[in-house]
């Protein structure tokens, strides 16, 4: 795995409010209700109480109303990788900051095989949800790959989180998404890592 340590050279700009409110509403329709009505190859793998969705989606609603509130919003772009992914190129993050935490950050970041996109929805320091997705390339998707919604070879990934920070329940598909078990600790760090990265950019945008 390829580590870096982040830099502070990244670029920051304020979003038009109309794109932020469009892109939130598109992409947590398909986070809520899910991506795969049209996707190829759509076999469902689960973990856990399936319950808990049910209880976290009512949580994950609230947080997109506050996200598209009253609040900073703040977008980097930059070539470091926070995130320590392997062969990454470069990194895209966008974040509402609310009553000083960030409780939705968005993460985009382009690789050599593809693209990932992962979404992190938080109350406080308390992460109840994470969406994972990666599309890849054409030249460099495995023969056996899912195909998303948009007719993309792909994986996606959803975890959510119980009381004690445990993960209580994921759904993935595709063969490559990682294992929720394993892969739901180091989501936690790379939140925590997220928020501190945008909250200081945040205070630093602001003293601008």
């Amino acid at each position: 795995m390829l580590i870096e340590p982040p830099r502070d050279d990244a670029y920051r700009f304020r979003v038009p409010p109309n794109w932020w409110m469009f892109s939130c509403l598109v992409t947590m329709l398909a986070l809520i209700f899910g991506g795969d009505t049209h996707a190829q190859n759509s076999e469902l793998r689960t973990y856990g109480d399936p319950s808990i969705r049910t209880r976290v989606d009512a949580q994950l609603k609230m947080i997109y109303e506050r996200a598209n509130g009253p609040g900073v919003h703040v977008e980097l772009l930059t070539r470091d990788n926070p995130l320590r992914l392997r062969d990454a190129v470069g990194t895209q993050l966008s974040a509402s900051i609310i009553d000083g935490s960030a409780d939705r950050i968005v993460c985009t970041v382009w690789t050599k095989l593809g693209i990932y996109s992962v979404e992190f929805y938080r109350v406080g320091d308390k992460l109840l949800m994470v969406y994972e997705t990666f599309s890849f390339f054409v030249e460099s998707a495995p023969p056996d790959a899912w195909h998303n919604f948009m007719g993309l070879p792909a994986w996606e990934s959803r975890i959510y989180y119980g009381a004690q920070g445990e993960v209580a329940y994921a759904e993935s598909h595709g063969s490559q998404a990682p294992a929720p078990v394993i892969n739901g600790n180091e989501l936690q760090q790379q939140a925590e890592r997220l928020d501190k990265l945008l909250t200081k950019s945040s205070a630093r945008w602001q003293r601008q």
